[in-house]
């Protein structure tokens, strides 16, 4: 019987994987797909801070921006720089493709083609039995399978809010600048994007929206603008889609079982980024597993502490990232024109070069409150 079952081959599942097994740990990762990193489902934007957790190969780099450009619904532009923060837009299925060599080399094994399509809690011990007729047990297990919620009733918790999004990557005109692009007819409830980045010498953006409702449709639309289309140097294909956690599941913790990543709807509210979040959660998992096995304790009440780790150091961000998001998602177009001409002002960027961080927004979304103009359309929007 090996000693921990994880359960998805994205970031999370394989960095948990990684940890455990450099401490002797007996790993299994059960992907479902035929290959690790595909399809791949995110854009890849990180800060330099997920290199404190996990060497990222240079290798895997497509791009480095420094600028951001938000676009209203009326064409009102704020370009904003990085407060010197090194940013990367990685190849997610390389940076995948990376952790579960890294996890294979700690001693973890990593299993292609096994879809888990059971769980059950056994005594001592928790089995999965996969799609092939394959049965797999072990003492503990990381959900790590990202939006698929079926499970979730073992450890009494509920499904996270989820959002729609869609994304692709075409051959397009040579950028250096990222845009979001606002408004209710572009993305209800969300925003569009553009990412420049380069692939084997060839000049290429990552496309996509994330919304509620049929983010495929809102894309295509998106693509089709006059101020998009060209750009394009061919015809998109099929986008990817997903869902997108935009808020934590109700419990990440139960009997034997442990939630990490989009899994346990850790994401940052307001710009649906994960993959930082992914790899913080894991190392948590980590540690909490190692310490309950070694105790031979695997109860819930001992695995909470995962929860109160992660919460400790997350949940501010998430709460206040959260009602920040509630409130722009109540913007008229009108309000959204208005609030990025205020975000572009000198005051505002200011604050912002003193405040803002890619992976941790609490304090600049403080600041921002703070300053006349953005809390008086925010506030309006209350009474409206």
């Amino acid at each position: 019987m090996l000693d921990v079952i994880v359960v998805g081959a994205g970031p999370a599942g394989l960095y948990a994987a990684m940890l455990m097994a450099r401490e002797g740990l007996d790993v299994a990762v059960l992907e479902e797909h035929a290959a690790v990193g595909a399809p791949t489902h995110c854009t890849g934007l990180v800060a330099a801070e997920v290199y404190d957790l996990y060497k990222v190969p240079e290798s895997i780099v497509l791009h480095r921006p420094s600028t951001c450009t938000i676009v209203s619904p009326g064409g009102v532009a704020g370009e904003f720089r990085s407060p010197g923060e090194r940013l990367a837009v990685l190849d997610r299925g390389a940076l995948d493709q990376a952790l579960a060599k890294s996890a294979q080399q700690a001693g973890a094994s990593v299993f292609t083609e096994r879809r888990v399509d059971d769980l059950t809690l056994g005594q001592g011990h928790v089995r999965a039995l996969c799609a092939n007729g394959e049965a797999v047990r072990a003492r503990a297990l990381v959900m790590a399978a990202g939006v698929t919620y079926r499970f979730h009733h073992l450890m009494e918790s509920r499904s996270p809010a989820v959002l729609h999004t869609a994304q692709l990557e075409v051959d397009a005109r040579p950028s250096e600048t990222l845009e979001v692009h606002l408004g209710r007819a572009v993305a209800p409830e969300g925003f569009a994007w553009l990412v420049p980045v380069r692939r084997q010498g060839r000049s290429r953006v990552k496309a996509g929206v994330l919304a509620r409702g049929d983010a495929r449709s809102y894309l295509r639309a998106f693509l089709d603008r006059p101020t998009v289309s060209p750009r394009l140097r061919e015809a998109p294909g099929e986008p990817i889609r997903r869902l997108l956690p935009v808020g934590p599941a109700r419990r990440s913790y139960g009997e034997r079982m442990l939630a990490v990543g989009d899994a346990a709807g850790l994401t940052k509210p307001v710009t649906g980024g994960g993959i930082f979040y992914a790899l913080l959660s894991a190392a948590f998992a980590a540690d909490t597993l190692i310490e309950a096995l070694r105790a031979d304790d695997l109860r819930a009440q001992r695995l909470a502490r995962y929860e109160a780790r992660w919460g400790a150091r997350l949940m501010p961000e998430i709460r206040t990232g959260l009602r920040f998001r509630r409130l722009l998602a109540s913007l008229s177009d009108r309000e959204l024109d208005r609030f990025v001409a205020a975000m572009a002002s000198d005051d505002v960027q200011a604050v912002l070069a003193e405040t803002a961080r890619f992976n941790w927004h609490r304090s600049a979304i403080v600041a921002l409150l703070r300053q006349p103009g953005i809390k008086s359309i925010l506030l309006r929007s209350l009474f409206r």
